[in-house]
């Protein structure tokens, strides 16, 4: 008798640790539920803002002021001597201080996980690279005053923004685009067809 009643006790022992590792398990799951929404809420929100930023009507004015005027505003003897100021420059003139400083902290944000660049890059990633490539003489300035490599997050941006852009087929010939874009401003009408601009 004491035998069988030792036998039901490790029977019910049993149950009870299996019912017990299946609670456990499916409290994990949940849990892990729970974190994985708060990841994307986070996420979405680091997203957003970003996004936000990137259609700011400053960072907008910026962008332009550095496709359109930074080559020729370098040839400015006062402009130029001004960009080695780095940081203390009037940001006001010097424009091209609020894009690389925005894409230094995106760089940042995507380089140690806060926000997924790809879902940046879907939309921005021809803005990234080709803010970065008209960049370069001005980077260069910089690095070359402060005897540090200064902007390593943007560069980093630029980097898996031009990884990403090649990997999905998005292009990454911006530069080529913004040629082509003058070019079809310079030499368009409503009566030119697309195909006939030299």
């Amino acid at each position: 008798m004491w035998e069988a009643l030792t036998a039901i006790g490790s029977i019910l022992s049993a149950i009870v640790i299996a019912v017990t590792v299946v609670m456990a398990a499916r409290q994990v799951k949940i849990t892990t539920d729970q974190l994985e929404q708060t990841r994307r809420a986070t996420q979405f929100e680091a997203v957003r803002s970003v996004l936000l930023e990137m259609v700011d009507p400053k960072f907008v004015d910026a962008y332009r002021f550095v496709i359109q005027e930074l080559s020729e505003r370098l040839e400015d003897e006062t402009f130029y001597r001004e960009v080695g100021q780095i940081g203390v420059a009037d940001d006001r003139v010097h424009k091209e201080l609020y894009i690389l400083r925005s894409l230094d902290r995106i760089g940042t944000y995507v380089k140690y996980g806060l926000v997924d660049g790809p879902v940046i890059y879907d939309s921005y990633a021809p803005r990234i690279i080709l803010s970065w490539e008209l960049l370069a003489e001005v980077v260069a300035i910089h690095r070359r005053i402060a005897s540090v490599r200064l902007y390593r997050a943007a560069e980093y941006l630029y980097g898996d923004s031009k990884r990403w852009a090649e990997s999905n087929e998005a292009g990454s010939d911006v530069v080529g685009s913004v040629k082509r874009m003058a070019e079809f401003a310079a030499g368009a009408s409503r009566s030119t067809a697309p195909g006939e601009l030299s």
